[in-house]
């Protein structure tokens, strides 16, 4: 049976999700804010390897990359949804708090302050790659992950990191594989199996480039959708949407009393008929609903896991392959 700390990571996992998303720079900073200049540049978060593959353990639907900061040993989350290349658990690996960036609170409440450490941090990621002189990284106190979710939490990998390369993604072997962007494309092309290709989906980069946007259906029902590895699977529709798609045998709802969760009951659901264009996705289960005002889904672990998913942020196009 599973202990207590895992029976929580669900919830907890979506509010470091949440809290990801909108602890990133403050409103009005850009590139050449006194606040950016406070974070490494992302050229310093790029190996010079142009290939190498990142094993991955997979804990309740997300991706943790064995590594090392400053010779400790733990995990980081690989987090497409994150803006930083990497993010740092302050109370894991202890780093001086130079230079202040933000500051929130988590949807479970907890206050989160963002720093960053002039002197420079040395990395591992799975022993394929190593950082010795990295600066200003940020980093904030994420004990509560460390106690709820997954011991020696060393923080995220993020959207500065991975941009860099075509990584594709396969949830059965458990691996990530990294392709530079200074490879040639002819050469990358030959890294995406054309026999396997299911479709190729164009996608709009939004909240600073990280986070890949275009449009569904499900049924006949537009939906907009996005693609974040740190999300399990989400969906949001008005009330209208909601009874429509219902009505039509799109979803079906249930709600749960989450076991160690004395809140109000939690919706799930299972999507059907999902499609881009013409063709015919897998369908979706066991993902949140929520109500809200508007239509919008996520396609993190419950859909992803069913192809092999080749991302590119150069042409900004996501491509599912067969398993």
């Amino acid at each position: 049976m599973r202990s207590r700390k895992f029976k929580l990571s669900h919830k907890l996992l979506l509010v470091i999700a949440f809290m990801l998303a909108v602890m990133t720079l403050p409103p009005g900073a850009d590139a050449h804010s006194h606040h950016a200049n406070k974070i490494g540049s992302s050229e310093s978060h790029s190996e010079n390897k142009s290939d190498f593959t990142l094993p991955f353990h997979l804990i309740d639907g997300y991706i943790f990359i064995d590594g090392e900061v400053n010779r400790k040993i733990g995990k980081f989350m690989f987090d497409t949804g994150t803006g930083f290349a990497f993010f740092i658990n302050s109370h894991f690996i202890p780093l001086a708090k130079d230079n202040y960036l933000s500051e929130g609170h988590a949807a479970s409440g907890q206050l989160l302050v963002l720093h960053t450490q002039n002197k420079a941090v040395s990395m591992k990621l799975a022993d394929q790659l190593q950082f010795d002189n990295l600066k200003l990284l940020p980093h904030s106190n994420f004990n509560f992950i460390e106690n709820n979710v997954v011991e020696k939490f060393l923080g995220t990998a993020g959207h500065e990191f991975n941009k860099n390369y075509l990584f594709i993604i396969n949830y059965d072997k458990q691996t990530i594989d990294f392709h530079s962007f200074e490879n040639d494309d002819k050469t990358l092309s030959a890294y995406v199996e054309k026999d396997k290709v299911i479709a190729t989906l164009p996608f709009t980069a939004t909240e600073g480039g990280k986070m890949p946007e275009l449009d569904f259906f499900i049924g006949n029902e537009k939906i907009a959708g996005f693609f974040d590895t740190g999300n399990l699977g989400s969906l949001t529709l008005t009330q209208d949407m909601k009874t429509r798609l219902e009505n039509e045998g799109y979803i079906s709802v249930e709600r749960r009393n989450e076991l160690y969760e004395p809140h109000e009951p939690t919706l799930y659901c299972t999507v059907r008929k999902l499609r881009f264009e013409n063709q015919v996705l897998e369908d979706m289960h066991n993902i949140t609903l929520k109500i809200g005002n508007e239509n919008k889904i996520g396609m993190g672990y419950q859909f992803l896991k069913n192809y092999v998913s080749v991302w590119d942020y150069k042409n900004k196009t996501i491509t599912l392959l067969k398993r």
